[in-house]
């Protein structure tokens, strides 16, 4: 994708995203945007650092983990039309816990926290963009918790194929593993014992 498709596929995804933003407030928002291009394994935000922007991923796909003594451990995956950001990081500037890393050659539209709260100020429309946003983080987020407390191992892995059985091929073993909270042996097994079915 150039930047032209980059940000018309953006202004697309927003209109999806929340179908109330006029043109003028997307046009506006526009202004604060830049494109970034990463390697795969490169970082868009580390852990430890105050995150000043948010990322639209367009193309390829994004983990959040937090780095850990035993080894990192992935609370999320963000594929193309998902934000990656630690959204705590919109209310105060404060280091953030997470880091997130391409997992894949990406494209992502990033977007300034400061520029996005100023805008959020003047446009009323903005805050209900903000809104949508957090709304949604906040339901994937209490379904991955709940899946984590509530399921076994293997209902785990049955219920990430079952919802987000397309990114099954772009993930490695070992950061499915650490998102789904087993051990890698085991999710070896399960996978295996799926496949005997």
């Amino acid at each position: 994708m150039n930047e032209i498709e980059v940000f018309a596929w953006c202004r697309e995804r927003l209109h999806v995203l929340c179908p109330g933003l006029t043109s003028e407030l997307i046009d506006e928002l526009s202004l604060g945007w830049r494109v970034v291009r990463l390697d795969k394994r490169e970082h868009l935000a580390e852990a430890g650092c105050i995150h000043k922007e948010a990322f639209l991923v367009a193309e390829g796909l994004v983990r959040a983990y937090y780095p850990d003594v035993e080894g990192d451990v992935t609370v999320n995956f963000i594929a193309e039309g998902d934000f990656a950001t630690h959204y705590t990081s919109l209310e105060a500037p404060r280091p953030s816990h997470f880091a997130f890393q391409a997992l894949e050659p990406t494209v992502a539209i990033a977007f300034s926290y400061e520029y996005v709260y100023q805008l959020s100020q003047r446009r009323c429309e903005m805050e209900r963009l903000l809104r949508v946003l957090l709304e949604h983080e906040y339901t994937r987020l209490m379904a991955h918790t709940e899946c984590l407390l509530m399921r076994n191992a293997e209902e785990r892995y049955r219920h990430f194929l079952q919802n987000f059985g397309p990114l099954l091929s772009r993930i490695s073993v070992s950061d499915l593993s650490s998102y789904l909270g087993v051990s890698r042996q085991n999710l070896t097994l399960i996978r295996k014992r799926l496949l005997d079915e």
